[in-house]
């Protein structure tokens, strides 16, 4: 009798096993999931010069300037100006900002500072904050026109370019890809900046929302000239500005566009004194020249 029972109730065991699953089952498949959890910030480390010493050799020298520090003279065409030669303005979320053509423009129109030196043209000393474009912007008569800030010149400081530093264009001209077309002839900027009134639309940089940079790094409150309001602009070249929405590139680029959306290399770079306080690895060009008075 008990070898009976036995199948029977292994039978009665194995059915209610079975069915449990199939329970189970119905059950997940009615169950809402719960919303994923918004991805974390991008944590964002800090660079230090090196970056600029190593990125930038490939495409002109270092040089050892006076009281300065490393300076950088690209290797570029006659005539070159910057800001002026090679690229062109767009509009972005930061303000005008200015889209070079240039390999190394996501590092020497966007920080630090230019200026012209006898014998050597153009020279670019680095800088650790970010923005659209160092200039001052000014306009006069017909003309927008902007020019390099200088080293340890800041926007809203009370500054006069020099004539040779401007670069102006009608103001109907300013969003054009093909800019240099347009540029004023140099020679007759004495004239023009004599009636220059300059635009103080200043604004504080603000960085991408998803991006967390640690170190506490102090371009994130950097104060930078914007330039012309858009309703202004549109309303002299009779075109609707097109916003771009900045987003990073990962690595040292050119600038690209796609659809609305500006691609830049733009890290963070630590402030010049923590640099100079670092006991290892201090930045330092791998090849430099000493200046020489030409």
């Amino acid at each position: 009798m008990k070898n009976t029972i036995y199948p029977i109730v292994c039978l009665l065991l194995m059915t209610v096993s079975c069915s449990t699953p199939m329970q189970t089952t119905v059950s997940v498949r009615e169950t809402v999931p719960p919303p994923r959890p918004a991805p974390p910030p991008v944590m964002q480390t800090e660079s230090t010069y090196q970056v600029f010493y190593d990125e930038l050799s490939p495409f002109g020298r270092w040089i050892t300037y006076p009281g300065v520090g490393y300076v950088w003279s690209p290797s570029v065409e006659p005539g070159f100006q910057p800001y002026a030669t090679n690229g062109h303005w767009v509009y972005s979320n930061a303000g005008w900002t200015w889209f070079s053509n240039y390999h190394w423009g996501w590092a020497a129109f966007h920080y630090g500072r230019w200026f012209y030196e006898e014998g050597y043209g153009w020279l670019w000393l680095p800088g650790h904050e970010w923005a659209p474009a160092w200039v001052t912007w000014g306009h006069s008569g017909a003309y927008y026109g902007w020019a390099p800030l200088g080293p340890k010149i800041h926007a809203g400081d009370e500054w006069s370019p020099p004539a040779r530093s401007w670069t102006f264009v009608p103001q109907e001209h300013i969003n054009k890809p093909n800019i240099e077309v347009y540029i004023a002839n140099r020679s007759s900027n004495v004239t023009i900046v004599k009636n220059v009134t300059i635009i103080n639309n200043r604004t504080t940089n603000v960085v991408n929302n998803n991006t967390t940079v640690i170190n506490n790094n102090q371009h994130i409150n950097t104060v930078y000239n914007t330039g012309p309001h858009v309703n202004e602009v549109e309303k002299v070249t009779n075109v609707r500005v097109q916003q771009m929405n900045i987003n990073e590139h990962n690595k040292p680029a050119p600038a690209a566009i796609n659809n609305n959306n500006l691609y830049m290399y733009r890290p963070a770079i630590m402030h010049e004194e923590r640099q100079q306080q670092l006991q290892n690895n201090k930045p330092e060009p791998k090849k430099f020249e000493q200046y020489r008075i030409k």
